[in-house]
C-alpha cells in the first residue's frame, strides 16, 4: 500500500513538472495539491508548489479578494469541525491567492500540529516566523522539531520563546526535554543549570539522569561511575 501511494505521488509530481514546462501553471498547481491530498507531508510537492507561487503572479483583483474570503470561511468551518486536513487544504487555496498570508500560514501550522504532521510544521516554520509568530506558534514549532528529533532547532526556538516570556513553562520544558533526549543515549550525564531537580519527561529513564551541584558542574567533576557531567 505504501509503495502504491509513493508511486502515485511520484507520477503526479512528474506530470506537474511537465505541465510547468508547458506553462500550464494552473494545472500544475492542481496536480501538486493532488499529491498533497495523498500525503500532506510530501514536502517535495509542497516546496515545488511554493516555488510555483513565487514564479506566478497572484490574483489581486476584487474577484481574488472575494475568493480569499470564501476559502477563509470554509477553513473556519473546518476548524470548528476539527477537520485538520480540510483546514490545510483551504490554507493552500488561500496561499494561491496571497502567498504571504499570515492567517493562512498560521492556520496551516496549527492544523498540521493537531494532525501530528510535524514535518509539515517544521517545513513552514521559517515562513511563519518571518511573517510574525506568537508565543503559541513558537511553542508548536519547537515541539514539532522535538518530535522530529531535531534537538538543536527545538532548543533555538524554545530559547527565543523563553526570551519573550521567561515564565513560560512549556518553553522551559522543551529546553529540558531537548537536552535530555539529545544526550540520553550518550555517556554524558545531565544536570540542571543550578543543580536543582527538574521534571523528567515520561519517555526518559530517570535512573540515567545525574543531578549534581552547581559547583560540581562548574568543576567538571565526574560521577562515581566515571561518566562525565555536562549541563544541558
Amino acid at each position: 500500500m505504501q509503495n502504491q501511494q509513493e508511486q502515485a505521488e511520484n507520477d503526479i509530481l512528474t506530470r506537474a513538472r511537465r505541465a510547468i514546462g508547458e506553462s500550464n501553471f494552473t494545472y500544475a498547481k492542481f496536480l501538486y495539491k493532488g499529491a498533497l491530498e495523498i500525503n500532506p507531508q510530501d514536502n517535495a510537492a509542497r516546496y515545488e508548489l511554493h516555488k510555483l507561487r513565487e514564479a506566478v503572479s497572484d490574483d489581486v483583483s476584487i474577484f481574488g479578494k472575494a475568493k480569499f474570503a470564501f476559502h477563509a470561511l470554509k477553513m473556519l468551518f473546518h476548524r470548528i469541525t476539527l477537520n485538520h486536513n480540510g483546514m490545510i487544504r483551504e490554507a493552500e487555496n488561500l496561499l494561491d491567492i496571497d502567498k504571504t498570508s499570515n492567517f493562512a500560514l498560521r492556520s496551516m501550522l496549527h492544523a498540521a500540529y493537531s494532525a501530528g504532521y510535524y514535518k509539515l510544521v517544521t517545513f513552514i516554520s521559517k515562513q511563519v516566523i518571518e511573517l510574525g509568530s506568537g508565543i503559541d506558534d513558537m511553542i508548536i514549532i519547537a515541539k514539532s522539531f522535538l518530535n522530529e528529533k531535531i534537538f538543536d532547532q527545538a532548543t533555538k526556538i524554545a530559547k527565543e520563546a523563553a526570551a519573550i516570556d521567561p515564565e513560560n513553562e512549556e518553553a522551559k520544558g522543551i529546553l529540558w526535554q531537548a537536552s535530555v533526549e539529545k544526550h540520553i543515549n550518550s555517556d554524558v550525564q545531565l544536570i540542571t543549570a543550578g543543580g536543582e531537580g527538574r521534571f523528567v519527561p515520561p519517555k526518559v529513564d530517570a535512573t540515567k539522569i545525574f543531578i549534581a551541584s552547581h559547583k560540581e558542574a562548574n568543576d567538571g567533576r565526574k560521577s562515581d561511575n566515571g561518566k562525565g557531567v555536562a549541563k544541558p
